[in-house]
């Protein structure tokens, strides 16, 4: 397992362990980027926790509106929900992925 500290709130140590539990097709590296801003926003929902984690990724819709050059992604959308247990209060967040020809992006949806 891998913690890494922030510098947010009180909260210094979350779990980064990955890949992910679950079915997320998001990369490591996506996975990173998600977990990072998921945890910040949980701070703000549950500021005496320090104990994050994610305890499953489902996909909810796979990969729509695809558009595919030489064997490269280079649109498209999936959705899914993660979901995760702040000191034994679990929620669920939605998320939509957006692929771009050079990178993916990622909506927290409300």
């Amino acid at each position: 397992m891998l913690l890494i500290p922030f510098n947010c709130s009180i909260a210094d140590e979350y779990d980064f362990n990955l890949p992910l539990s679950g079915n997320s097709i998001a990369n490591d590296t996506l996975q990173y980027n998600v977990l990072k801003k998921i945890y910040r926003d949980a701070i703000k929902e549950y500021p005496a926790c320090t104990d994050f984690k994610i305890k499953d990724t489902q996909i909810v819709h796979y990969p729509y509106d695809v558009v595919k050059k030489k064997d490269k992604y280079i649109k498209g959308y999936w959705k899914e929900i993660w979901t995760v247990n702040a000191c034994n209060n679990a929620f669920q967040v939605p998320l939509t992925f957006i692929i771009h020809k050079n990178n993916t992006d990622f909506i927290i949806e409300k």
